[in-house]
């Protein structure tokens, strides 16, 4: 009799193996250069559209959507329950468990499509003002197209099948993308980010149930002993603490303010977690199947502390050129109805890059163990409740501004809590995890002093935001890149080493 977390493999009457299989350096560096394809031609042609979207739609729309958006992923989120994460980080499951969890996940999930169809005119008029209604009520399908998504993805992840889900990813966000434009060139209006979300979602959950076939049991099981599913718990405070700090703060800001500042806010705080929703993300999901694998605690620590290292040198570098260039291409690329959005894009970078960081810790957290995933939930619920508050402060004190601040002084909050009770419970120390960014932190700092004292004396000479925002950061990445080469070799040929790596794992 097989219980559904087990040591040993088991089958089903179907033959079914329910064991993941076990990570090599190769597979890792091969599945991150596979992620990062997805990102550099899949999230490329996303964030592409969003530009051209910007162009052509008022702020107001972006506002809009983003409180259906929110409503979608708020209702997906309690239908996934953990199910992903908890399947993912097991040693071993039954046919029966993922049976019942796909049955029951995708059930559930056309339940709540028609449950936010009904309630959509409400649900507009409490945070949006009444204004669309229809687009709450398509954008609603999505929620039961993702629930059936659910289980297969998580199975992909848990065989290590990084490429079938980067060539998902790409192809969806290639052919939404696309789909978006075009209905916004004819004149779509707001339709046109509805057919973005709705069809990149369609594309996603076919594509991703025809790549786990193989995966998911058949035929006729027999009946089997289970368990309660450890770390469910645990994954589903993760996940809502997630949407409570970045998703919910949209709730707060439209309340406060009205539609065309939240769509300011929103595109602001989209472009400005780029690196945690892009990359730590994307490599968040190589990392955390292939640590939760792993089990070795010096594995662990020796994985967290270079993925750290090398996403701060991936990442900390473009902060000050963001922060320079802002004033003078988001109004030339958008236009003067986004120049509200500069400054508070300007706080979020910071925050985004430095949540992109602790999400490399955080992944070791959840996939470590049930101890640290659990250390890990906590943390994050204190953090995401302590965000709302602060952002509704904000909100009040300084509009779309303050709720920026805010996100910079919670996650300052967060990167304490993690690098001292989080990192101890997998056994790094603070000076450990410290120690892993300061020499590409030390580069930043040069680069940023560097950028900054250009960019100022090039304005002040009258070359205008746009001219000394550009120069000023290319003369600070040359700065960078000429201390990190004399003072730093060692991080620059460990930098390399990973990229040769990659390429020669994704050939």
């Amino acid at each position: 009799m097989s219980s559904e977390f087990s040591n040993e493999p088991t089958h089903g009457e179907a033959g079914y193996e329910n064991v993941a299989p076990v990570p090599t350096g190769g597979t890792v560096a091969q599945g991150v250069s596979w992620k990062m394809l997805s990102v550099a031609v899949g999230q490329g042609s996303s964030y592409l559209s969003y530009f051209i979207l910007a162009v052509l739609l008022p702020p107001r729309d972006f506002g809009v959507l983003a409180i259906a958006a929110t409503i979608v992923t708020f209702t997906t989120l309690i239908l996934t329950s953990g199910t992903g994460g908890s399947l993912i980080v097991a040693p071993s499951l039954s046919a029966t468990w993922i049976r019942r969890a796909f049955f029951r996940t995708t059930v559930a999930g056309l339940l709540a499509t028609l449950v936010v169809v009904a309630v959509a005119a409400p649900l507009a008029n409490a945070f949006a003002g009444g204004a669309g209604v229809a687009a709450f009520r398509v954008i609603a399908v999505a929620i039961g197209l993702a629930s059936v998504t659910i289980v297969p993805n998580a199975l992909l992840m848990r065989h290590l099948q990084f490429k079938a889900t980067a060539r998902i990813s790409m192809a969806a966000a290639l052919v939404s993308s696309g789909a978006t434009i075009a209905a916004a060139l004819l004149g779509a209006g707001i339709w046109a980010l509805v057919i973005r979300l709705v069809a990149y979602q369609f594309l996603i959950t076919v594509l991703t149930c025809i790549a786990a076939r193989d995966l998911l049991p058949r035929g006729r099981l027999a009946k089997e002993a289970t368990r309660r599913r450890t770390g469910r718990a645990a994954f589903l405070m993760i996940a809502v603490a997630s949407f409570v700090a970045w998703s919910c703060d949209n709730l707060v800001v439209g309340a406060f303010t009205n539609t065309t500042q939240l769509g300011l806010y929103a595109l602001a705080f989209t472009l400005a977690y780029a690196p945690l929703t892009q990359f730590a993300w994307t490599v968040g999901q190589v990392l955390l199947p292939t640590i939760a694998a792993a089990r070795s605690p010096l594995a662990v620590q020796r994985q967290t502390l270079k993925a750290m290292r090398m996403t701060a040198l991936m990442l900390l570098p473009p902060v000050p050129v963001a922060v320079a260039v802002a004033p003078g291409l988001v109004p030339l690329l958008l236009g003067k109805k986004w120049d509200a959005m500069v400054v508070p894009f300007q706080i979020l970078v910071l925050v985004g890059v430095g949540q992109a960081l602790l999400n490399t810790l955080g992944e070791s957290l959840a996939g470590a163990g049930t101890t640290s995933v659990t250390v890990r939930a906590r943390i994050d619920v204190l953090w995401a409740v302590g965000t709302i508050g602060a952002i509704v402060v904000g909100v009040k004190v300084g509009g779309i501004r303050g709720a920026a601040a805010a996100h910079f002084v919670t996650f300052c909050a967060l990167a304490v809590a993690y690098t001292w009770r989080g990192g101890r419970s997998i056994g790094l120390s603070v000076n450990r995890i410290c120690g892993s960014v300061q020499d590409v932190a030390a580069c930043v700092a040069v680069q940023a002093a560097v950028t900054a004292a250009v960019t100022a004396g090039l304005d002040l000479g009258g070359s205008g935001w746009t001219v000394a925002g550009v120069v000023g950061a290319a003369v600070g990445i040359a700065a960078f890149a000429a201390v990190l080469r004399v003072r730093f070799p060692s991080l620059l040929h460990e930098g390399g080493g990973v990229i040769a790596a990659v390429r020669g794992r994704s050939r």
